[in-house]
């Protein structure tokens, strides 16, 4: 075989396994058939908006749901519409993120708008920082890390962020920055999370948020905290132990019911269930104090009766979602799901 022919075989291969990958991300993405006969199962009772991973949480009577997750709307921040988990706190030395889990008081952190130009940021015991929003070409662009290896664009909110967030979090003048998501991206989770996304077949780039875990939108039914609540011998949990952008109730609904709901419709918005959400020592942390619970709850007893049989065998509670529909939804608005023939 020529020269000739071995170049033209091997660029024959390389296109076949691009386009192969394509078609296989393309099969995973393909507009499906969204459900056109609905039945109310109750409500939306709340909202709620993190600006910052780990940070305290914005409860909103309103908000645009989009493809990368709840986002204000001009008529409660007309000037800057914060989205979900658009900030990241983030190593110095390693660009690894940083959160609650290891840093607890992370929890107490408040972010809101200050005007169309600046965020206010706010903490026990900490004077109010003002945070310039970053832009992609004034500010330094990096890539910081999140699990299983994932890097994610960030814009570097500076020196005074940084060193702000190092005294809160780590009492030292240095060591930890801050980085902003300007929604101009997607991610890419096909090679870090691949063993996920073999499982989980609903599962795909187009189902992640900015610096959310994994997916857009998180949404916990509140029966399912009820029933959680009463298998705890002695503390009880709230649901935003679990941190939660949509919570759902309703008298008719069951505890774990969401678990088999592929579709919910609130308003004109729809989403799709890509995923259960599995749980970690996160749940343990009070959020409203920062403090952990002293005997593990809720991952305590969710372990008892709620573990994944897929690839983590971590206890689960609510799902993982991705917005298939996009819109705006308010409390209040009745819940759908298919209507069962």
């Amino acid at each position: 075989m020529g020269l000739g022919y071995k170049l033209t075989f091997v660029s024959l291969a390389s296109v076949l396994a691009a386009v192969g990958a394509y078609f296989y991300q393309k099969k995973k993405k393909e507009i499906l058939i969204i459900p056109w006969r609905w039945e109310e199962i109750g409500k939306l009772t709340r909202l709620n908006l993190y600006p910052l991973k780990s940070g305290h949480r914005i409860e909103l009577s309103q908000a645009e749901c989009t493809e990368f997750g709840l986002r204000q709307t001009k008529d409660d921040e007309e000037v800057f519409q914060l989205r979900d988990r658009c900030l990241v706190v983030y190593s110095e030395s390693d660009n690894e993120f940083r959160t609650a889990r290891t840093y607890p008081k992370m929890v107490l952190i408040d972010v809101s708008v200050h005007d169309d130009k600046y965020l206010a940021v706010d903490a026990p015991t900490m004077r109010t920082l003002y945070v310039k929003i970053p832009n992609s070409q004034d500010n330094k662009n990096t890539l910081v890390r999140l699990h299983k290896g994932e890097e994610i664009f960030a814009i570097d909110c500076g020196d005074e962020a940084a060193s702000w967030f190092s005294r809160y979090i780590l009492e030292k003048d240095n060591g930890l920055r801050l980085g902003f998501h300007d929604a101009s991206r997607g991610r890419d989770i096909t090679k870090t999370h691949k063993n996920i996304l073999d499982y989980y077949i609903n599962l795909s780039n187009y189902s992640t948020g900015l610096y959310s875990d994994l997916t857009a939108i998180l949404l916990v039914n509140q029966a399912s905290i009820r029933d959680l609540n009463k298998r705890i011998n002695k503390s009880t949990v709230s649901v935003d132990n679990f941190r939660p952008n949509v919570i759902v109730d309703g008298p008719c609904l069951e505890p774990y019911a969401e678990d088999q709901w592929e579709w919910i419709k609130i308003g004109d918005v729809v989403l799709r269930n890509v995923k259960e959400c599995t749980r970690c020592i996160m749940t343990t942390i009070d959020p409203e104090n920062a403090s952990r619970s002293s005997d593990r709850e809720p991952l305590k007893t969710l372990e008892t009766y709620r573990l994944s049989n897929g690839p983590s065998s971590l206890p689960t509670m609510g799902i993982n979602c991705e917005t298939r529909k996009s819109g705006l939804i308010k409390v209040g608005d009745p819940v759908y799901i298919p209507k069962s023939d």
